[in-house]
């Protein structure tokens, strides 16, 4: 039978699964369920509330596959097609059962470890935490960024706020920085995956106000505050990414494994 879990009506997800079956947090996707507590966005899938021996749990474009793929319901899984899985192999023929697109690509996995770059003082004054006022600031930032887009029509919510549900969310929910200049947001940082020991980042910078490092300057706010909070700052980004992996090489964040997502999607007609 399957059983939709919502986030905020159910106990903790590690007192559902056990520790020792979804395994220590690590950087990368395994903060995605502790997130999803965190954030009241998403959910997650078992097979068995009682005995859980599958699980998916998704938040925006994010799908974790943990467990034993043949208890995975394949309609519960073809209904959150159009994203990225983290899966381990042996979820593959099932993944390829279910949608006609499997496109595997590879993430560099990053944790805050050196002293990073300097930035000016004036430019690190540009900086603050974003409170639920800004939200306006992150739609006008959205349209300005699917404006500069080729063959954008219209702006929905910029992909920074997907995994919290949108910008009212994310403004207002206490894991995003931003450099302001004026009336405009220029940058903004925020726990794309926030878990129970790391912080996993996220930036975008509007185009007209780059290689001013302003970027860097909101990272360098963003991990003081993930270590106030007893937080281990991490960065995500692919290994096509030269400028994302540039940025975080300069906030002190180093290497520490690659892993390979699976991005899939429309399902197969059934």
């Amino acid at each position: 039978m399957s059983v939709t879990t919502p986030p905020v009506t159910t106990p903790p997800l590690t007192d559902r699964l056990g520790a020792d079956r979804l395994g220590a947090e690590r950087p990368g996707a395994s903060l995605l369920p502790a997130h999803v507590l965190r954030s009241a966005h998403g959910g997650w899938w078992t097979d068995d509330p009682g005995d859980p021996r599958a699980l998916l749990v998704h938040c925006g474009p994010e799908r974790l596959l943990h467990g034993d793929p043949a208890r995975l319901d394949p309609d519960v899984l073809a209904r959150h097609g159009r994203g990225q899985f983290h899966a381990p192999e042996h979820f593959l023929p099932l993944l390829g059962r279910t949608f006609s697109h499997l496109t595997p690509w590879v993430r560099v996995v990053h944790v805050h470890a050196e002293r990073p770059r300097p930035v000016s003082r004036n430019t690190a004054a540009w900086v603050r935490p974003l409170e639920a006022g800004d939200t306006a600031r992150l739609d006008r930032f959205a349209r300005r960024a699917a404006g500069s887009a080729a063959g954008s029509t219209a702006a929905g919510p910029h992909w920074i706020a997907e995994t919290w549900g949108g910008h009212r969310a994310l403004a207002g929910g206490g894991f995003a920085w931003g450099a302001f200049l004026g009336p405009y947001l220029a940058s903004v940082v925020c726990g794309y995956l926030v878990g129970r020991e790391h912080l996993d980042l996220a930036v975008a910078t509007d185009p007209a106000f780059r290689r001013l490092d302003l970027a860097l300057a909101c990272v360098h706010a963003a991990t003081a505050a993930a270590r106030g909070r007893g937080l281990t700052p991490t960065w995500s980004a692919p290994r096509s990414n030269r400028a994302s992996r540039a940025l975080a090489e300069a906030a002190g964040f180093r290497a520490v494994r690659h892993e390979v997502v699976y991005w899939a999607g429309p399902a197969l007609a059934r």
